[in-house]
């Protein structure tokens, strides 16, 4: 059985994500295994509808197996996303999983590989240092140079976030596991992040605009998501703002991606009064520190993420599945990784499961503060959906 592997967040699922998963199966995939973040995204903040709703969606869509991508992976940096989510598709066994599928804004695979490559030459070169001592982030590094160098294909692959995306899942794959190929689907009709939209299609930036004003979406998903509460992340604005006025220089030192400078910039900020966690993130972001990366040390900080919590992800948790699903699962027997549904076998893989699931509980707890204001939920007792 060819099977394809899809990283996603499904926040929330929409016709964008179905028009991908039906062009992976028409390049052949007879299985699909999408790995999908926990309830806390890439862009820094609660997800939007809880990951079972997600994975529920994504499973009478077009997937056959949802594993979740715990946090602190799910929102982390795009090196580390694309290299966790890449992970968990190798940890089933080698050539279970025959190619990652993604959705980006160019399909031109030579000029994404090449990308790829370029990229890999480039981490540790001493021009991309220099700018990232300078105050630039890594990927604005990355841009800079690589355009200094090599000209129009690094600015058409490296101004997009997807395309950014996909760079790092091709060379996560080509380390972690290269029997499995990339497989780019190019965006149809709307921009990544647009707030446009055409025909049935909208971005999932888009539909979380009209989720939190209360306007209609319904034509541009297929999944009604009827009876979810969606989570607003500045509906915990106050619980996260006292959490970054009262933390300590060191607590700003222990992030990821946080360095002295940034740790200042944090305390500076705390002490100024800031009116909302909005309010906040605009007074610490900087030409050299994109709101997105603001957006990530927050929730690191609030959620407990620190420096040594970034490290190769420990197990796979199944959020749902179908017959195909169960086959996919039953063909690796050769894992590298435990997978599993149940939460409490999985934290006994390691000290490190233990935390990680300790972060994801506190991730669970932030966006169902920012949904309902309370905790709800036992993620020992959540069910899965199996269909």
């Amino acid at each position: 059985m060819k099977i394809a592997g899809v990283v996603a967040e499904y926040n929330p699922f929409h016709y964008g994500h179905k028009y991908q998963l039906e062009m992976t199966r028409k390049a052949g995939a007879e299985g699909i295994v999408a790995v999908m973040s926990g309830d806390c995204v890439q862009r820094g903040s609660s997800a939007v509808f809880s990951k079972y709703d997600r994975a529920a969606a994504a499973v009478k869509n077009g997937a056959d197996l949802v594993i979740e991508l715990a946090c602190p992976f799910s929102c982390s940096n795009s090196e580390v996303f694309a290299r966790s989510a890449v992970s968990l598709m190798a940890g089933l066994g080698e050539n279970v999983v025959d190619m990652v599928s993604f959705g980006c804004e160019s399909d031109d695979r030579n000029a994404l590989e090449q990308a790829a490559e370029l990229s890999a030459m480039l981490e540790n070169s001493q021009q991309v240092k220099e700018l990232v001592s300078q105050g630039k982030t890594y990927p604005q590094a990355m841009y800079e140079v690589s355009v200094r160098l090599y000209g129009k294909l690094a600015e058409r692959i490296f101004s997009s976030p997807n395309n950014v995306l996909a760079v790092e899942y091709i060379k996560a794959a080509k380390r972690l596991a290269p029997w499995i190929k990339p497989y780019a689907v190019k965006r149809e009709a709307v921009a990544h992040d647009s707030t446009k939209t055409s025909g049935r299609f909208a971005s999932a930036s888009k539909l979380r605009e009209l989720i939190s004003s209360g306007k209609d979406w319904s034509g541009f998903s297929p999944c009604k998501f009827e009876g979810c509460v969606p989570a607003v992340t500045e509906n915990a604005g106050r619980e996260m703002l006292f959490k970054l006025c009262t933390s300590s220089k060191d607590d700003f030192l222990s992030l990821p991606d946080c360095d002295e400078g940034l740790a200042n910039r944090f305390m500076s900020v705390a002490g100024s009064c800031p009116e909302s966690i909005e309010d906040f993130e605009l007074r610490l972001k900087s030409k050299n520190i994109t709101r997105a990366r603001v957006r990530r040390m927050i929730l690191h900080l609030v959620l407990g993420i620190r420096k040594d919590d970034i490290r190769p992800v420990p197990y796979g948790r199944i959020l749902a599945l179908n017959n195909t699903g169960a086959r996919i699962l039953a063909q690796a027997n050769n894992r590298t990784l435990e997978y599993d549904t149940s939460l409490k076998k999985l934290e006994s893989v390691s000290d490190f499961a233990k935390r990680v699931s300790f972060l994801e509980q506190n991730a669970v707890k932030l966006r169902e503060i920012a949904a309902y204001g309370k905790c709800v939920s036992n993620e020992y007792t959540k069910k899965i959906t199996i269909i």
